[in-house]
């Protein structure tokens, strides 16, 4: 794996991502991605083998994380276990946990874990040249459409900062 930065991803962001038409994408980015297998198995939209032929890796967890997830659980009886898999699975491996829940978010701030979500994951993405500002705006509306829980001033931000940044760059090309 390299120099490549690990993350552990749960399933809120590739569901935000496959609503907007680019999970396929995603795999783009010099990262090397991990989620939890119980993770894996909640995904209906998109499919188990979707997210498979990615190439995002699926982890099990040993016995003792698995203790771990349930010890999480009995404090944090509003988090799912697919979030506590993940945040343990991410934990485990000291690296960034990639998610859209507010509340596995704050848990992950309270133990100094990394944490970031799908407008990081696609600010990313048009950082690395996968996608334009602009098909970053169209990705970021039809994510919205479908009801993700996105926070809405930074969406309003996200959509201002992509159009700025769109704008400049083609002033600089057309000089």
């Amino acid at each position: 794996m390299g120099s490549r930065l690990r993350c552990v991803i749960d399933a809120s962001v590739i569901i935000d991502l496959h609503n907007g038409g680019i999970l396929k994408r995603l795999v783009d980015l010099p990262f090397d991605l991990v989620m939890p297998d119980i993770v894996l198995a909640e995904h209906q939209s998109p499919s188990f083998d979707e997210v498979l032929s990615l190439g995002i890796c699926v982890e099990e967890l040993s016995g003792t994380l698995v203790q771990q997830v349930a010890e999480l659980a009995s404090q944090n009886r509003k988090l799912s276990m697919q979030d506590l898999f993940a945040f343990v699975l991410a934990r485990h491996h000291g690296c960034s946990l990639v998610t859209g829940d507010g509340r596995l978010r704050r848990l992950a701030e309270q133990q100094a874990i990394e944490c970031h979500g799908t407008l990081r994951v696609m600010d990313e993405m048009i950082e690395y040249g996968i996608l334009t500002p602009a098909s970053a705006g169209t990705a970021l509306k039809m994510i919205l459409v479908n009801d993700a829980r996105l926070p809405a001033a930074e969406c309003e931000e996200r959509q201002r900062a992509w159009g700025r940044w769109q704008g400049n760059h083609m002033t600089t090309n057309q000089e």
